[in-house]
């Protein structure tokens, strides 16, 4: 298993229920990745089908949508392509009103 550092990640709050759409752009990169992982904590979810997660990918970019994210859907998410570093991003799923 992978630890990934989280140090410095920026945070996304969102509203449980709403949908969660993370976007990893693929800059400077001469040939699209072979693959691209998303990560939830240390958990692989590109293909977590019973938790709502679709990934769809092209050369320049790769994106994680969770349909009604809830509160367990909160924690840190990491996109690592085969040839980029990763990346990461604290989300938040709030239950009522974002201030």
């Amino acid at each position: 298993r992978r630890r990934r550092r989280s140090w410095g990640a920026p945070d996304l709050h969102i509203k449980s229920g709403s949908t969660l759409r993370l976007v990893c752009t693929l800059k400077q990169s001469t040939e699209p990745p072979v693959y691209v992982f998303w990560y939830h904590e240390d958990r692989m979810i590109n293909y977590d089908k019973d938790r709502g997660v679709s990934v769809h990918s092209d050369k320049s970019s790769s994106v994680l949508v969770i349909a009604e994210a809830q509160k367990r859907d909160s924690g840190n998410y990491t996109c690592v392509p085969s040839n980029a570093r990763p990346a990461s991003i604290n989300v938040h799923v709030l239950n009522g009103k974002l201030l």
